[in-house]
Order: structure tokens, then C-alpha cells, then sequence
């Protein structure tokens, strides 16, 4: 099986080194900086070339043989490119480097990526035009992005700064707009110009927009071989400035044209005889997946080369290297397909949540039809109904954890990656159904739905404890196009793991109770949710803030109903207060580290010590009201609760709802769906994922009650005498 782009091929590390990470929580990071920071500033200068719009599927031998060879010397990787916006122009990458922080210059909804302005000569210098306009809305923007960092701070540490075009000049301009001296294009760079220069940023804009109205076919793909070809031919010229002991690196600062991408990164040093290096995937905090950075470690990687660090807090983190495989060829072939897997991932959202939601509304649909037009029928049409309606709700419930396992098909590689990926997550979600169809527990009133339920809890738990890797490139997980969350544990897989851990406990419970061990029914539940808790807030691990303060509360409603004991305000008032306790040790462990090393969790608490952290909380929870705009997600929502309320809920022929029908057999269904609901609602408010976090976890949560409500209802067919006696016994609870 060809090794997957979301999932690393060395598994069998995965534990050792997970096992070493819980140990060296509050230790270094044992990855070697690209570069060591020292006490000076060094002779020779760091080259920063931008190249918007280059590709990793673009580096060849025949047509880049300057790019190739430094991808075979070097360090490589690919890179996020995600802005401010949701298109990274060149203007917007250009200033996300001079920030360290998500920035951009035009106004999101901006059709055409403006060019950046031309500087203004000043000596041998220059100043950007209007650049204090970029400063101030950057600073008002929702990332605070502090533009003029890159340049300001080699400024205040005594360096000067070289930019060779228009868009180089805005990623190395100080907070004023200057540059020390500025160059048209890279064609001027000479070694006299380098000379004494500390940050010499150039621009190869030859990819970016190659036409006003892009070609298409054969000619589209001669005028890229020709650009790329001017291109590596100008790459090459400017090594041969370079003196011995410079470094350089080349970064795709953005991706104008076409869908959007990751974008390629390589380092080398000048040596006697040309570029070398150490051939290695590049690997930072901020993704921590080797073969993959943000374009905002760019600004302290290069900061941390010259031996300087940055005053103000940036979103990025420096450069490190990480073992890749043997072969140029091997290497880049790697992150190609981890670039394919992204891009076809990032165009199946909108329409994968699109069946989602239509599945889910489909199934609900034909549920209660079956439930209410047979509940008195012929008993052979209402048996088949029922069994039918069972086995769709199962399916609907385990698509989410299908979407993960899924990943361990390599459906990029195929000819349709697309379709592909699609037939890849019916399969497994087929399969994950049998299973829970197939053994004797299918007899039981929770039993398919707990194997559903825990099969969702372990692949999420497991994933976790090795690095998250099916979560990366997945529907359900995160992509690092979008670039919300490189590792740990996404708001929507948060949704799907608390809510399949809550069920799970509440069907493992029913049993032990029904055996007369209550006591074990609560103890493994508080185990269960303990070790769920950990996984999730662990820094380095599911890294989720607002995670544990959703689960807690959900999980403390659980444990109480399981136990027995009345769900009270002052109970759940000590909850909560438990809840922040737990998360303020997670935040204070983890800002004890190093800056380098922390999560956003040890960040967050810089953030407030600085008094910078409202507008994180500002800009989350700006986005999270953003999401009840979310047509789709609302409605799956909504429509989940009015059929969980008013349907499953209602009286039928059978003259008792379903759902009160399966409490009967199963009290301990009520306490997993209740604290599901706690912490969906909890999740709403508590993540800029807002009603993704409700959508998600009624998707798994209802399905699995009313594979449950089917079953109590095939047992009143299969013991009709029983039912007076069940009516009153409601009636009387």
C-alpha cells in the first residue's frame, strides 16, 4: 500500500515516541532547529526568495534543474499558505511574511489580486506607498497581524535589509515601510548589492498570472514550462551572487490562480561549489508534520537564522528538520500526493457536507414514515421496516468514523481520487455496520449501537496517541489548505469522539447494571471519560481548549444519571468549576515550555499575560455566531432535534413513543443522550466551530437512539401481552 499523505510511514515509532513526548512534556523539542540562534548577527546574509504560485509538481529535472538539485541537497517541505482571507494573493502572502501572523491587503471578496504597489525611491532605499494604511488594518483585522515585524526587527537589531521587487519590498519593510536599499528586480541583485546586507528578500513573480485570461490545454501547460524555465534560470543566476556561508530560502508565498493550494518550500547553504544542505522534510510547532509548514514560520525562521528573535507574539514557529525518504524522487513524490489528498479533500467539503446533511434529513424522513405508517400493519411489511430502518440509522451514524478509516485507503492515489475517496468511506462505513450487525449483541437493545459508538471513540482515541493522522486530509478532520489546525484533535472530530464516548459508556453501563454493578458502571464510565478528557486536552495530543470545557459538564450529567444521583445546579456548578481548574494546569503546564514548544494553549496564556488574548477571543467568538449562517449545518441541527423530540417522542399507534419505549429498556440510554446534548451545547459556545459542534454530534446521537427505539419497538411486536403493563409502568415513572 503506497504510504498515505495524511498518515506517516513510520508507525511503528509512533508509540516509542509518544511515550517519550508524555516525558519531555516540559522539555525541549528533540527536532534540531534549521538554525541555531546566537548572540550576533551574522556576516553573511539570508536570502528569502518568494516565488508566488510554485508547486512541488512543478520541481523537475528537465524544466527546474536549479530547483531539483536543491530539493535534493536541501530541506523541503510543503507549505500553508492560508491568510487573513480565504485566497492568498501575492500582496497577502507578501505581508504575512513581513508579520509572522495571518495578514492580507485586500478586502475579502476582492475578485482580482491587486499587484503590490510600487515603492518610492528613498536614497538607496525605498518606501512602500500607503504602507501605514496596511499597518493599521492589520492591526484592527481579527489576527492583529503586526506588519513591518520582519524588517523591524533586523532594523532594531542593527542588520539592513535588501528587497529586489515590488512585492519583496512589502515582506521586508519595517514597521515605516523603508528598506535599506531596493532593487526593480532580481536581475540587479550582484554581489556588491549583497555585500553588508543582513535580509535580502527577492521576488520571482514568473508564475503569477501567466496570461490576463489564463490558456488552457496544451498551451497553458508550454507557457508554465516556459515560465518555470525562466524561472529556475533567474534562481540560478542569483545563487552564483550568493558568497559562501549565505542561506537561502525558497518559499511559494502564494496561490493566485486555479484552486487552492499548498505551495512548495526548500532551504540550502552557499558552500564553495554551490547549494547544499541537509536532505530533510522541513517540520515546525506550528504544524508538527514532517513535509509541512505555515507560511507565517517563514518571518521567525529567517529571524532565528540571523540570530534575532521578534518582539511581538507571531502565529508562527521556526523551521526544523525531519527525517524524509532517501531519494529526491521519493521525497517529492511524497508531498505531491499529501497535495493532492488536500485539494480534492478542500473541493469534497462543501459537497460532502451537502449528502451529509441530505442523508441525514433522508433518514429521518423515511424513519418516521416507517415508524408511524406500519406501527400497525401487517407484522411481516412492519418487521421488514423496522429492520430496514435500523440498519440505515446504524449506517447514518457510523459515516463520520468511516470518513477517518477511510484514510487508510490510498484513494489519491487512484486515477479519481474524488470518487474514489467517496466508494473508500461507503466501504468502510458498510463494513463498520456489519460488525455491528453481525454478533450476538445485535439481540441487545444498545448493543449495535454501542459497537458503532465505541468503534468511533477507540479509532478517534487511537488516532490521537499517534498523531492524529487520520484526522489530516479528511472530510470530518482538517485540511491544511484551510489551515484552521495542523494536529490534535478538530472541533468536528471533537463532536464525533465526545459524542461516541458518551454513548459508548452509556451501552457498556446498561450492561453492568443489568448485572447488578452499578458501582463498575460508574467506574468505568469515570475512567472512560478521565482518559477522554486527557486525550483531548493534552497539550500535544488533541491540544482542544474549548474541548475539555464541553466534555466535562456533558460527562459529569452522564456519570450522575449512570450513578443514580439527581442532576442539581450546584453540582453542575462544581463541574464547571472543575472543569476550568483542569484547563488552567493544561495551560499553565504547557506555557512552562520553551516559547518555540508550546500549543495554543501556553500561547493563549501569553497572550493574556500581554493583554493581547481579546481579540483571539473576539476573532473566535466573531466566527462562531458567523456559523449559524451555515444553512446547511443549522438545518441538520434542527432537523435532528424536532426528529429526536417530536417524532421518536410522539404517541403512535403503539400509544407510547418510541423513545420513552427504549428508556424502558434502557434507562441508561437517557443519561448518554442527555450529556450528549450538554456538550454539543456547551461545544456551540465554546468553539469558533459554533453549530458544527451541535450538527456533529446529533449525527452520530440520534441515529444511534433511534437504532435503539426500532429495537424496543420490535420487541412490542415479538411480546404485545406486555404492553399494558409497560404503559402503566411509564404512566407511574
Amino acid at each position: 500500500m503506497a504510504p498515505s499523505p495524511g498518515l506517516d510511514p513510520r508507525w511503528g515509532r509512533r508509540l516509542g515516541a509518544f511515550l517519550v513526548a508524555m516525558a519531555a512534556l516540559l522539555g525541549t523539542a528533540s527536532t534540531p532547529a534549521l538554525a541555531a540562534t546566537t548572540e550576533s548577527i551574522r556576516t553573511t546574509p539570508v536570502v528569502l526568495v518568494g516565488v508566488p504560485g510554485l508547486l512541488w509538481e512543478d520541481v523537475t529535472p528537465e524544466h527546474t534543474p536549479t530547483l531539483w538539485a536543491m530539493a535534493g541537497d536541501g530541506a523541503i517541505g510543503n507549505v500553508s499558505i492560508r491568510t487573513a482571507g480565504s485566497r492568498t494573493c501575492p500582496t497577502d502572502g507578501w505581508l504575512s511574511v513581513s508579520a509572522g501572523q495571518r495578514a492580507l491587503a485586500e478586502q475579502e471578496g476582492s475578485r482580482v489580486c491587486e499587484p503590490a504597489p510600487e515603492p518610492l525611491p528613498d536614497g538607496s532605499g525605498a518606501v512602500v506607498p500607503d504602507h501605514s494604511d496596511l499597518v493599521e488594518t492589520n492591526r484592527a483585522s481579527p489576527f492583529a497581524a503586526p506588519v513591518g515585524l520582519l524588517g523591524q526587527t533586523v532594523r532594531d537589531h542593527g542588520g539592513l535589509t535588501l528587497a529586489a521587487g515590488p512585492g519583496a519590498a512589502l515582506g521586508a519593510a519595517d514597521a515605516s515601510g523603508r528598506v535599506d536599499h531596493y532593487l526593480e528586480s532580481a536581475r540587479e541583485v550582484t554581489p556588491e548589492r549583497l555585500d553588508g546586507v543582513s535580509l535580502a528578500v527577492v521576488e520571482l513573480p514568473h508564475l503569477t498570472r501567466l496570461h490576463p485570461a489564463p490558456a488552457s490545454g496544451d498551451v497553458a501547460e508550454r507557457d508554465r514550462e516556459e515560465a518555470l524555465g525562466n524561472l529556475d534560470s533567474r534562481l540560478a543566476a542569483l545563487t552564483s551572487t550568493l558568497p559562501t556561508g549565505a542561506s537561502m530560502m525558497v518559499v511559494g508565498v502564494s496561490m493566485d490562480t486555479g484552486p487552492s493550494r499548498l505551495t512548495a518550500a526548500m532551504t540550502g547553504d552557499m558552500a564553495e561549489h554551490g547549494l547544499t544542505g541537509t536532505s530533510a522534510y522541513l517540520v515546525s510547532e506550528s504544524t508538527r508534520r514532517p513535509g509541512l509548514v505555515s507560511l507565517t514560520d517563514t518571518t521567525v525562521t529567517v529571524l532565528n537564522a540571523l540570530g534575532m528573535r521578534p518582539d511581538a507574539f507571531t502565529g508562527g514557529r521556526v523551521w526544523r528538520l525531519s527525517e524524509r525518504p532517501a531519494t529526491a524522487e521519493a521525497a517529492v513524490a511524497r508531498l505531491v500526493d499529501f497535495n493532492t489528498a488536500a485539494v480534492v479533500v478542500g473541493a469534497s467539503i462543501p459537497g460532502f457536507f451537502s449528502g451529509l446533511v441530505a442523508l441525514q434529513l433522508l433518514i429521518y424522513a423515511a424513519a418516521a414514515y416507517a415508524l408511524h405508517r406500519h406501527s400497525d400493519g401487517q407484522r411481516d411489511k412492519r418487521a421488514l421496516a423496522l429492520s430496514v430502518t435500523r440498519t440505515v440509522a446504524l449506517a447514518g451514524a457510523a459515516f463520520p468514523v468511516a470518513s477517518y478509516l477511510a484514510n487508510l485507503i490510498p484513494w489519491w492515489a487512484m486515477p479519481s481520487p474524488s470518487p474514489a475517496l467517496l466508494l473508500s468511506v461507503l466501504a468502510v462505513d458498510a463494513l463498520v455496520v456489519a460488525v455491528a450487525m453481525a454478533g450476538p449483541w445485535r439481540r441487545t437493545v444498545l448493543g449495535p449501537m454501542t459497537v458503532v459508538a465505541g468503534a468511533t471513540t477507540l479509532v478517534l482515541f487511537l488516532d490521537l496517541c499517534f498523531g492524529a493522522n487520520l484526522q489530516m486530509n479528511s472530510p470530518t478532520g482538517y485540511s491544511p489548505i484551510v489551515g484552521g489546525r495542523f494536529y490534535g484533535i478538530g472541533n468536528i472530530a471533537f463532536a464525533t469522539f465526545a459524542t461516541g464516548m458518551l454513548m459508548t459508556v452509556a451501552g457498556i453501563a446498561h450492561v453492568l447494571i443489568g448485572r447488578g454493578r452499578r458501582r463498575a458502571a460508574v467506574a468505568t464510565t469515570l475512567v472512560i471519560g478521565a482518559a477522554s478528557v486527557l486525550v483531548i486536552g493534552w497539550p500535544g495530543l488533541g491540544t482542544d481548549f474549548g474541548g475539555v470545557i464541553a466534555l466535562i459538564p456533558g460527562l459529569a450529567v452522564t456519570t450522575m444519571m449512570i450513578a443514580g444521583v439527581r442532576v442539581t445546579v450546584p453540582r453542575l456548578a462544581v463541574v464547571g468549576a472543575a472543569a476550568v481548574t483542569v484547563i488552567t494546569l493544561l495551560t499553565w503546564m504547557d506555557h512552562l515550555r520553551p516559547p518555540a514548544d508550546r500549543s495554543h494553549f501556553g500561547a493563549f496564556a501569553e497572550q493574556v499575560a500581554n493583554g493581547e488574548a481579546g481579540a483571539v477571543l473576539a476573532r473566535k467568538s466573531e466566527a462562531m455566531l458567523g456559523t449559524l449562517g451555515n444553512w446547511q449545518l443549522t438545518l441538520l441541527a434542527a432537523g435532528a432535534l424536532l426528529f429526536l423530540f417530536a417524532v421518536l417522542n410522539r404517541p403512535t399507534k403503539w400509544r407510547i413513543g418510541a423513545l420513552q419505549r427504549a428508556y424502558e429498556h434502557a434507562p441508561t440510554l437517557r443519561a448518554g443522550l442527555t450529556g450528549s446534548l450538554v456538550t454539543a451545547l456547551v461545544g456551540f459556545a465554546a468553539n469558533d466551530s459554533g453549530v458544527a459542534i451541535p450538527a456533529l454530534a446529533l449525527t452520530i446521537a440520534v441515529p444511534l437512539t433511534l437504532s435503539a427505539c426500532v429495537w424496543a419497538l420490535q420487541q412490542r411486536d415479538q411480546a404485545p401481552e406486555q404492553e399494558p403493563a409497560e404503559e402503566n409502568r411509564l404512566k407511574r415513572a
